[in-house]
């Protein structure tokens, strides 16, 4: 089994990422890792990146939403634009900034584009082909279909799901981050389509405040976990749990948001995640689930630095078969 695999990337797109108050400036430090491992050379496309029209954004969002998300705006704003603000959830953690309307356009681009190639790989591919789509961008899960929410402006995952449903069928959505996914899991919660399963820290007064043990429901499956998450726990629950419901969803295609501010490192300290497990996580699904095509997400995660790292060291483990060949790839201790 060999592995073909695509990879967002635009110059302009970094940029314009760099502007999300949460994590201005990672999207550069995630690139600029993964050009100077050369890992971009070792993909078979890299995904140019353009802005859609707000048509195939209202796929899922509405329309009033995604009009006002991409409307230009004034240095002044009006008590108007103030009131349809706090409407469409542009307030508190996920304010307006400049240029956020080329914000919303390019991450939602990205990865309906990233669904796209991921199609276009799988119809072509040979027999013993993996095709895997990583898209760093996106893995913006909070937002929900008319309001903004958690430092997300717009629904990224959800508008690629129903970009490789539409074309390939059934797909299971995996989300890794510290956060339980709650925007993807409202999105789908009725469909017989799509199964999502969210691995999260769930605690009283910890964001988003959903994700219980009890919602689990038809095709959504919630993890709810303590305080400290560790490698070992995450693998077993990938293992023990995950594996056998992917496996019994029979998915024509994998999505896995790989949030990754359940490092030690990161500011929220709940978990105690390393990259390697979180590499580790993601090998063992691809391994698994050789014969189907995987997207993989960007999320969350506070601690730039590491944060390359990890999505520099998962971009690695993609492009080969770590357990066929001896890693030589070291991870940097700063950067």
């Amino acid at each position: 089994m060999t592995r073909k695999v695509v990879l967002a990337w635009s110059d302009k797109t970094t940029k314009i990422c760099d502007l999300l108050p949460s994590n201005k400036g990672r999207s550069s430090l995630v690139c600029g890792l993964i050009k100077a491992y050369g890992l971009d050379k070792l993909c078979h496309e890299l995904i140019d990146i353009y802005p859609l029209s707000n048509k195939e954004l209202t796929s899922y969002h509405d329309q009033a939403f995604i009009n006002h998300l991409t409307t230009r705006r004034s240095e002044e704003a009006d008590e108007e634009l103030h009131a349809l603000d706090e409407k469409f959830g542009l307030v508190y953690d996920c304010y307006p900034f400049p240029l956020m309307d080329k914000y919303v356009q390019h991450t939602a681009a990205s990865s309906i584009l990233t669904a796209r190639s991921i199609i276009k790989q799988y119809t072509e591919r040979d027999s013993n082909e993996q095709i895997v789509g990583i898209n760093w961008y996106g893995g913006r899960h909070h937002c929900h279909k008319s309001q903004a929410a958690g430092y997300c402006y717009i629904n990224d995952v959800i508008l690629a799901i129903n970009v490789l449903r539409k074309q390939l069928g059934s797909v299971f959505y995996l989300d890794l981050d510290l956060h339980h996914g709650d925007g993807v899991e409202n999105g789908f919660k009725f469909s017989r389509k799509i199964a999502t399963c969210s691995i999260h820290r769930y605690d009283i007064g910890f964001y988003p405040g959903t994700g219980s043990l009890e919602k689990s429901t038809g095709n959504t499956y919630n993890i709810p976990t303590k305080k400290g998450l560790t490698n070992s726990s995450m693998e077993y629950i990938i293992r023990e749990i995950v594996i056998p419901l992917i496996t019994k969803f029979d998915p024509k295609c994998i999505v896995i948001q790989a949030g990754c501010d359940g490092l030690t490192a990161d500011e929220h300290k709940e978990w105690n995640m390393s990259i390697k497990g979180y590499a580790n996580a993601i090998d063992i699904l691809l391994n698994e689930f050789s014969e189907i095509p995987v997207m993989i997400l960007g999320g969350g995660g506070y601690n730039h630095t590491e944060v390359a790292k990890c999505w520099t060291y998962i971009t690695f483990g993609s492009t080969i078969i770590r357990s066929s060949v001896k890693c030589k790839m070291k991870i940097p201790k700063t950067i």
